[in-house]
Parts: C-alpha cells; sequence; structure tokens
C-alpha cells in the first residue's frame, strides 16, 4: 500500500488524475505503480509521496512507459538537486529575477496547438548584454513550465525563441557549466515531451552559439532544433504554427507579445506558493 501526501505537502493543480484518466490518456494501474515504487526507489533524493498530479505529469512525458517514467523522476530531482542556482529559490522578488523577466519577454501561450502542443515563446525585450544573467534566465524558462502544468496537461511542448536584438556581446555571458545543466534536466528529466524548437530571427553568428551549446544536446534534440533567418514572412511562420497560436506582431490572432507576457507575470505570481511548497518537499529529502 502506498503513502499518501500530506496535505500542507500538496501541490496546486487545476486537474485531477481521474480527469486524465477519464480522458483515456493514461491508466490508474500505473498511477498506482509508480506511487508504490516511490518509498523503496533507492534515491534518498525522490519523495516517498508525490502527488498524483506530479506522477501523471511525468507519465504523460514517457508516454506511459513506466520504467522509463521511473527514471526521469530520478533525474528529475538529481537535476534539481545538482543545480540549484537553475531550480531554487524561485522569489519573483529576488533581483536576479526582476531583471531576467525584464531581460527576457515569455509566455505560456494562451492557445494550444490543434494536437494539445502547449507553445512557450521567449524574445529578448532588453537588448543591453550587461542585463543578460544566464542562470536567471534559465530559471524563469523553467518556472514558465509550472505555469503551464497547472491545466490540463498538454500532449507536447513547442518552444519559439525570437533572436532579435541579441548580440555578439551576448556571447560572452554565456557559462559552460549552466549550459550542461541546463541540457542535461531538459534531456534528462523533463516532465513534458519536447516536440520541437524553433528559432526565428536567427543572428548571424548562430553557428557560434551552436558550436558551444551542440556538445551538450543528443542527436535527438539537435533534430529537434529548426532555426530560421531574420524576416521570415509571417506567412511562412504561420506553417510552422497556426495564426491562431501567434502574437499579433507575428501577423497572430493574439494579443501584442508584451500583453501576453504580462498575463504570464500574473501566472507566475500565481505559482509562488507551489514553488515554495516544492522546493521544501526536496530540501527534506536532501537531509
Amino acid at each position: 500500500m502506498y503513502q499518501k501526501m500530506d496535505e500542507d505537502r500538496k501541490l496546486e493543480f487545476n486537474f485531477t488524475a481521474q480527469d486524465v484518466i477519464d480522458q483515456g490518456r493514461t491508466k490508474r494501474e500505473y498511477i498506482e505503480e509508480i506511487m508504490e515504487w516511490l518509498p523503496v526507489s533507492g534515491d534518498k533524493l525522490v519523495p516517498a509521496v508525490l502527488d498524483e498530479q506530479v506522477i501523471l505529469l511525468f507519465l504523460l512525458s514517457c508516454k506511459n512507459d513506466v520504467e522509463f517514467t521511473k527514471k526521469t523522476i530520478l533525474a528529475f530531482y538529481r537535476c534539481k538537486k545538482a543545480a540549484p542556482e537553475i531550480h531554487d529559490q524561485r522569489d519573483l522578488n529576488r533581483p536576479d529575477i526582476k531583471l531576467a523577466l525584464n531581460t527576457i519577454h515569455m509566455s505560456s501561450i494562451p492557445v494550444r496547438t490543434d494536437d494539445n502542443c502547449a507553445i512557450h515563446y521567449f524574445k529578448l525585450h532588453d537588448p543591453n548584454y550587461h542585463n543578460f544573467d544566464l542562470y536567471a534566465i534559465m530559471k524563469i524558462s523553467y518556472m514558465l513550465l509550472d505555469v503551464t502544468l497547472k491545466n490540463n496537461p498538454p500532449d507536447g511542448l513547442v518552444v519559439v525563441i525570437d533572436m532579435k536584438g541579441l548580440g555578439l556581446l551576448h556571447m560572452t555571458k554565456l557559462k559552460i557549466g549552466a549550459i550542461k545543466k541546463y541540457f542535461h534536466f531538459l534531456q534528462e528529466g523533463f516532465p513534458m515531451q519536447l516536440r520541437v524548437i524553433y528559432v526565428i530571427n536567427a543572428v548571424y553568428f548562430m553557428d557560434k552559439i551552436m558550436s558551444i551549446i551542440r556538445v551538450f544536446m543528443k542527436s535527438e534534440l539537435v533534430d529537434m532544433l529548426k532555426i530560421y533567418p531574420a524576416d521570415m514572412p509571417n506567412e511562412k511562420l504561420h506553417e510552422l504554427i497556426p495564426k491562431k497560436c501567434w502574437p499579433k506582431e507575428y501577423g497572430g490572432d493574439l494579443p501584442s507579445e508584451r500583453d501576453l507576457h504580462d498575463i504570464t507575470m500574473d501566472q507566475l505570481k500565481d505559482r509562488q506558493t507551489y514553488w515554495r511548497t516544492e522546493e521544501l518537499i526536496r530540501k527534506e529529502c536532501e537531509k
């Protein structure tokens, strides 16, 4: 018999595991098998009990392969332990996070693709490279994940990165250790199926960026990366992602990217309790 989550340790979601089971997307026995495995996982970093929704998200990200799900859960907690500078202290009042949220505009796009993929959109807002704090920007990009996963779980994730405004001096802010840790989590412990990464308005030195990051990318991730040049016509962008999912700056049906960023800011504020509780659970396991 598996343990149950204490009420004060429950994480907030706007769906239940039963909702997703009723949709035919997973099975109750898969969730229960993971719940029975948690206390005997053999790794002290893994909590002995998790919310059903958390387990469900891992199962969906692993296409309901229970053994693969176990490996992903292990990697999730090990990666977070190894990179507290990316995964801990997700407080919107921190000066570095405030700076990052002004440097980068981002959005969990409110309209999903026809195949129920969520879209994460990122764009450089402040081009001053002095304000480009890589660790903080990595942190907020993963904070966006928790915004998206609060609601009906998507079947995959599409990432859009608009590189307009990025300059050569931004490369001086890249940190090899941070890049390695970021990609390790993305490829081993990420609780969502990453489908594709679209890089638009690619800079002329994209080859230099790739020479730095490619060493940390598996071939599967490299294949997901699709790079497009500057000033690509909106009609071509709409062939990548439906028009209904683009901000109006790209000829889309949604509000401006600034308005979408402001909406996301409110969604981030709504997840503060979630992050405090999630980190507390991890820290108790690390003692």
